[in-house]
């Protein structure tokens, strides 16, 4: 199986509507999801010395061991890993080598104090999972697990199994996050590796993979194709915090509930609605400090929160199906019931 989803820190944003009087509102009991266990390669990696055993573990996971050997840890080639020679001269000396380098014992240390115990997102990721089995009607079972990304990936799918890099969510206060150098990660990014984050994130990927489908080159088009991912999130995540699934905090997601009149009026009297321009476009959507001209007080990624505003209105005033508004191309109609700030 490819990689259907792979960031280096998620570019996306996951969003929020409460589903109280919500017409596609997902009721979810106790018997309807068993709680999915978490592989944990993180803890292959910081409980064991054997290079050897630990090639020998990941071996299992040949996709994320690719990623994991060459393009994370840029150790060598992927292809070493399939070379027994190679996997004698190069990869078991290498993996011990990174194994008891002092930072990285460190690095584990912290990662297995801090998630020693995953029950809490074990749990809300399977009853996540099995809403979102329940609501497009199939019985997938979809298997986590955690891994150390050598900062660099939040989440990721291969070889059928979603992956966590938890190192990305040790928090914005750990001594770890606090030595990477700004060079590296800047200080926006440190602002956001919270583990608050990792069930939203977890769902944005995921969805993102099964039904995400672009509607235009436009900026209106991109802005519902997320918008109608994370009107799913809403339904799927009901007791998420409302800036977890934003990876906002409460400020942010004040000042954009505040300014929601002002970013419609912008895009209007600019003419951005059709605009195509990456130039004048991406800036909506890409992660950065703040979005570009909304002042440093707004959160990045604004264009992701509007559009969800937008199909969340289409939603409550038509009182359409989640199936039938995913299945929605005309981006006329979608916006057609939408008013800020209303």
């Amino acid at each position: 199986m490819k990689t259907h989803f792979y960031f280096t820190i998620i570019t996306f944003l996951a969003l929020f509507v409460s589903c109280e009087n919500n017409h596609n509102a997902i009721e979810l009991e106790n018997k309807d999801w068993n709680q999915n266990k978490a592989i944990r390669l993180d803890q292959v990696l910081s409980k064991s010395n054997d290079a050897a055993f630990i090639h020998e573990q990941y071996t299992a996971y040949p996709e994320l061991y690719e990623n994991f050997y060459s393009r994370m840890l840029r150790m060598g080639a992927s292809e070493d890993l399939a070379d027994k020679s190679k996997v004698d001269s190069l990869v078991i000396p290498n993996l011990n080598a990174f194994i008891n380098d002092t930072s990285m014992k460190l690095i584990f240390k912290g990662i297995n104090e801090k998630f020693s115990n995953l029950e809490y997102y074990e749990n809300e990721i399977s009853k996540g999972f099995a809403r979102t089995n329940q609501l497009f009607g199939t019985s997938k079972n979809i298997s986590i697990g955690t891994f150390y990304s050598n900062f660099n990936a939040t989440v990721l799918e291969n070889d059928n199994v979603i992956w966590i890099g938890l190192d990305m969510y040790l928090g914005t206060d750990h001594p770890i996050i606090d030595m990477l150098p700004i060079t590296s990660i800047p200080q926006f990014y440190k602002d956001k590796m919270r583990e608050k984050y990792i069930v939203s994130d977890v769902f944005f990927g995921y969805l993102m993979s099964i039904i995400y489908k672009p509607l235009g080159d436009e900026f209106l088009a991109r802005m519902l194709a997320y918008g109608k991912i994370a009107y799913v999130m809403s339904l799927i995540l009901p007791d998420e915090n409302e800036g977890n699934k934003f990876r906002y905090d409460d400020k942010e997601i004040n000042w954009c509930k505040s300014n929601e009149e002002n970013i419609w009026r912008h895009i209007i009297d600019n003419q951005l609605l059709f605009e195509k321009d990456p130039s004048k476009v991406d800036l909506f959507f890409n992660d950065a400090p703040f979005t570009k001209n909304f002042g440093k007080d707004s959160p990045s990624g604004i264009g992701i929160w509007l559009g969800y505003q937008i199909i969340a209105d289409y939603a409550n005033k038509t009182k359409q199906s989640v199936k039938e508004i995913i299945k929605e191309e005309n981006i006329q109609k979608l916006l057609s019931t939408y008013e800020p700030n209303k």
